[in-house]
Parts: C-alpha cells; structure tokens; sequence
C-alpha cells in the first residue's frame, strides 16, 4: 500500500482514540497544493468551486479597518439608504433605464408589473398608505397609475414626482418602520424574480448594475471579491446563479445535507438562492506558520487531550475523526472579543422574544499578544457570558474556563444568579444540557455550533465533499435589516442568506454505548478553508433527524478570521427554532478590548456581582 492510498484509508476508519501527527509527505504538501491550513488550493474541474484566494480577495483598505471606523458606517448606512430611497434623482434614473428596458421588450414589461402588482398585493395596508397620499395628488391610486403604464398611456419618468411624494410622505412616519415595510413587500426574492426577467443580455441592462451605482462605496467594499486573473466585481457577487425550491429539489441534492434536504419538504416555502462561490477565508501569517508546524508536531490521545500544538491550528492534515472538531475549536479568532449577543425562540407562527446578552472573551490559545503551546488540562478560552434581557434571568452571570483535557474534565464554570445573591459552581454547562435563554433549544454543546468535551461520542472522519453552505453572509447581517425582517415563521428570511458551493470536511459523530446525550448522531460539515463547521445535522436516539444547525459563515478581513453570524437550530419535531448571534440592531463586536486573566476568576465574579 502507498503512503497515499495509506493515508486515504486512515481518514476512512478515522475514529481512532489516538491521533498521530499527519504523515511526513502529507505535511510536506502544506503551502504547495494544499493551503496552510489544509484545505486544496484548486478548484473543482467544473470551476464551480474556484481556486483559493484567501486575503487577496479584499481591498488592502479592508484589512486595515478600524472598529471605530465599522461603528460609524453601521450608523451611516440606515441613514444612507434612507436618503437614497426617494432621492428624485435616483428614482429618475431608474425609472429612465426600467422604461427603456419595456420600449425594448414589451412582453417583459408585463411580467415585471404582474411581479410589482404581487409584492404591493403583500401588504395590503402598505398599499393603502400608497393610495391615500395618491389621492392627494389628483385622485390618483398605485392600481390606476400601474394601469396607464401597462397601457403605454403613461411613460414611467412620468410618475416619478407621484413615487417620491409618497415615498417622502411615509418615511416622516419614521424611517425604520418605513424600511422594515418595503423590506418585507419588496423582499429580495421577488426583487431576484425581476432581475430574472430584465437581465438578459438582448437588452444589454443589468438591474445589479443600476442597484451597485447607488449603492454606498463603502458597502461595495464587503462585496467586491478579487479574483486573479478575472475581472469579475462586486456586481458578479450579487448575481445569484440558481435559486433551489421543492420544485427543483431533486436536481441539487447531491450538494445538499440531510439536514437541508428535511428543511425543504419541512416549509413548502422554504428556498435557498445560490451565488458564485468565494474562498477568501484566511487567517494572520502566524498562525498559518504555526499551523505547518503543528502538523508533524500535533498529537490528539483519546479524544480531548492535544499536546505539541502552539498558536494554530493543530490539525491541518487530520487522520481522526475528533481533530476536525478541535481545529475548529481552537481557530484563530482574534485575542478577545467584547460581543453583544441577540438571540430568540422562534414559535411556529414567527413569534419570539429577543433575548439580550454581553460574552467577553479571551482566548489563551490561538492569542497572537500571548502565543503558547496547549497543555494537558491548560486552558485556552475564558468566557464570561452576562445576561441583559429578560427580566427574568436579567443581571445572571456565568463565567467558564475551557480546558484541553482528560474526558469529563474540560471545562469549569461558575453562576451567579440574582435571585440567590451568591456564585456558585455550575456543574451542569455542558453536554446536552439546555443553554441559557434557549428553551431547551439549544443545548451547551451547541454553542458556537460545537464546544465542549468529544468524550460522549465515537468521532469519523467520512472525507470530503462539495456542499452547499451558508457563505458570505454580508447581507443578512446588515443594519438596514430589523430582527423581524430576518426571523419568519418555520426558519429566517431565507432572501436573506446566501449559499455557496464549498468543499467540506463531513465528520460522523455516533454516540457511545453506555453514554448519554439527546442526540444519538450528529453529521458536522466543516469549511475546508477555515475548519469553522458549517452546518450540522443532528439526530435523536431514534435515529430520527430531530435538528438542523447553520452557521452563516464569512470572513471578517479585519481580524482576520472566519465566524458563523447568525447561528440557527430548527428543530423539525417542535417546529420551533432558535437563532443566535444576531448582530443587526446592536453595537460592532468589539475585537480590539484587552483584557486580564484576572477578570475571569471566581473572586472577579463575586465582586462584579457585589457592584450590582
């Protein structure tokens, strides 16, 4: 057998209690063929998974931004947007190049208003705004106005002064409110259904074009992905390339996971809108250096404890199936991080509340101001979780220490509750037991969609494959988008997300024999570019899939790394689901706070909980 075929059939039987370090000609290969962490630096024959691009796929200016600079641009853009709906110039324009595309093509016209009159029929009272201040302005009204455009009696640069005098009108009522209603009526599904139509290249006008002239420059930053060798921009990267429903299922499920598959014939109206893929993952050189290092170096015994792994990630070349897990536990993520952690319990009809929380975190391992090597029982993440809404476990305090260790043994943790006026240990914040806030939703282990021990379970590693993943999430974490613009009945606004082709780590998780935990199996697919899990597909002691986990992943060139913003778990037996991590309506994470180890000590605790 040769050294490849050899190494092949490791990951295959890839549940082994003990990890060596990668074989010598596999290490070798970091840098060259594959990446420094891992991944294949070349796409697929088909050119559907591109060749890696890595840092190079940003503007040198978003490397170098700021938090302070983030903050102020979160603030600016609702402004912004707002300023530009309306604007007479930019209606004008619009409505120029829309009338010259029904000139060119009459029958399009039709199919774009049949798409216009839809998305005003959605929101009846919406319409009804509309009309009134219509009236107004000559007894008019959206169906009469529609009517004459169809008809030819009206040219659309006709009706501008009607469609920015209603405009200005609505938006004194208050402009979120207004956004967050135009938002729904005008979703970006049938926005996309509109671009189906117009985008044809007889009529040589692209609507992306018309939407990046006026869209802010600083927001084409976060889309305009360099590609060598393509000239390919930022309108390439809003061009969806197919969008999958329950119509089309079956032509796209050998790229999708079980867990999204159960998702379609879940929600009729579920659907996922695809995108041209881009891998511009990546991570700070010393971490990439360190990371080649670790693999001759890395050992993983059973399934928790690691030694000779320093600063990155330790397994870039994994021959079990527990070290794909513990890549992504131990990713870079930036020293420490203050973050503010929306969260909600999605009923079947699309209520919720929001929960509200502030983490702070300090990472000892992966921690570029203070680079050490794991140790046995050492600890490598502090994590200190405050609870602001709802009243109800509002002022509760947990403080954990996690550790790389003996089975059962990996983490520490405290509580301070309100109620009791005291700290005391928290034995229970692990394993299946029901996070915070959640309901039972989620459970400890499922925070950052995988932490915590691996002792529970016996891991696999399957192999590779290309997957459809949540990916480049930019959109859905937008400040222009309110929590109930993104959270719907069944599962989130799924106009908003954005999935893309990606080659995966797939990796089994069966629980063992004598051991307890709700799920009986998981399936964790992991980004080959980042080893941030992507999706999981969870299933119960059944053998029943019970719960499907998503990470909408992208890449924050700024610190640099790659986080799952927002996380969601729909549970497909209650219906209900829980997202977490949301970000839109609150402060930029802060990834430039510094802090002491002395802040996450159970005497910090106790103090912080005599200053309440």
């Amino acid at each position: 057998m040769n050294k490849r075929a050899g190494f092949a059939l490791a990951c295959l039987l890839g549940c082994t209690t003990a990890g060596a370090a990668a074989p010598a000609d596999q290490a070798a290969r970091l840098g060259k063929d594959l990446t420094e962490v891992g991944a294949e630096r070349a796409g697929n024959k088909e050119g559907s998974v591109p060749v890696y691009v890595g840092k190079g796929a940003f503007a040198p200016a978003m490397l170098k931004m700021t938090r302070a600079q983030l903050e102020d641009l979160r603030k600016r853009l609702v402004k912004d947007i707002q300023g530009m709906v309306g604007d007479p110039a930019v209606t004008a324009d619009i409505l120029t190049q829309a009338q010259a595309i029904m000139d060119a093509e009459p029958a399009k016209a039709k199919q774009v208003l049949a798409v216009v009159r839809a998305m005003l029929s959605s929101d009846a009272s919406l319409k009804a705004d509309f009309d009134k201040v219509l009236a107004g302005r000559g007894g008019k009204s959206v169906d009469g106005l529609l009517g004459q455009v169809e008809s030819g009696k009206l040219k659309l640069p006709q009706i501008k002064d009607d469609i920015v005098a209603v405009i200005t009108e609505l938006k004194k009522g208050g402009g979120d409110a207004f956004m967050s209603r135009m938002v729904a009526a005008f979703d970006v599904g049938r926005v996309l259904e509109i671009v189906s139509i117009i985008d044809d290249p007889k009529t040589r006008v692209q609507a992306n074009a018309l939407v990046m002239k006026y869209m802010p420059a600083y927001v084409k930053g976060f889309l305009d992905y360099k590609t060598p060798g393509s000239t390919a921009g930022a309108l390439d990267s809003i061009k969806p390339l197919y969008v999958i429903t329950q119509a089309n299922l079956k032509e796209h499920e050998a790229q999708l996971s079980d867990g999204h598959k159960a998702m379609f014939k879940t929600y009729p109206d579920y659907k996922m809108i695809v995108f041209p893929s881009y891998r511009n993952a990546f991570f700070p050189d010393e971490i990439l250096k360190a990371t080649v290092a670790n693999a001759t170096s890395a050992t993983l015994t059973g399934t928790d404890e690691i030694k000779g792994a320093k600063l990155g990630f330790p397994f870039p070349v994994p021959t079990s199936g527990a070290e794909p897990l513990w890549n992504h536990k131990l990713k870079f993520r930036g020293s420490a991080v203050k973050r503010y952690n929306n969260q909600a319990i999605v009923k079947p009809d699309g209520t919720y509340k929001i929960s509200k929380l502030v983490e702070d975190v300090k990472f000892k391992y992966a921690n570029l101001k203070e680079p050490a090597e794991i140790q046995t029982g050492g600890l490598f993440a502090y994590y200190l979780q405050e609870v602001l809404e709802p009243p109800r476990v509002a002022g509760q305090v947990i403080l954990v220490h996690e550790t790389a260790g003996n089975p059962g043994l990996t983490r520490n943790a405290w509580i301070y509750s309100p109620g009791l006026a005291r700290v005391n240990r928290a034995p229970d914040v692990g394993y299946d037991n029901p996070s915070i806030g959640s309901d039972g939703e989620q459970f400890n282990d499922q925070i950052d969609v995988f932490n915590g021990a691996l002792d529970r379970f016996d891991w696999k590693l399957i192999g590779k494959k290309e997957v459809l993943i949540p990916y480049n999430s930019w959109m859905l974490n937008s400040p222009t988008f309110k929590y109930k613009d993104v959270i719907r009945p069944g599962h989130i606004n799924q106009d908003l997300a954005r999935y893309e082709l990606h080659r995966v780590w797939v990796v089994e998780a069966t629980l063992k024999s004598g051991q307890r935990h709700r799920f009986g199996k998981r399936r964790f697919y992991l980004d080959e570019d980042s080893w941030a899990i992507a999706v999981v597909d969870c299933y119960d002691n059944r053998g029943e899939l019970w719960k499907v986990q998503e990470a909408h992943l992208l890449t924050i060139p700024f610190i640099p790394t790659v986080s799952g913003i927002p996380e969601t778990i729909y549970d497909l037996q209650s219906k209900r689901y829980f997202v977490t991590t949301m970000t839109n309506e609150d402060a930029i994470s802060d990834f430039e706070v510094k802090y002491e180890d002395s802040m996450f000590t159970p005497s910090a605790l106790q103090k912080k909980a005599r200053a309440k």
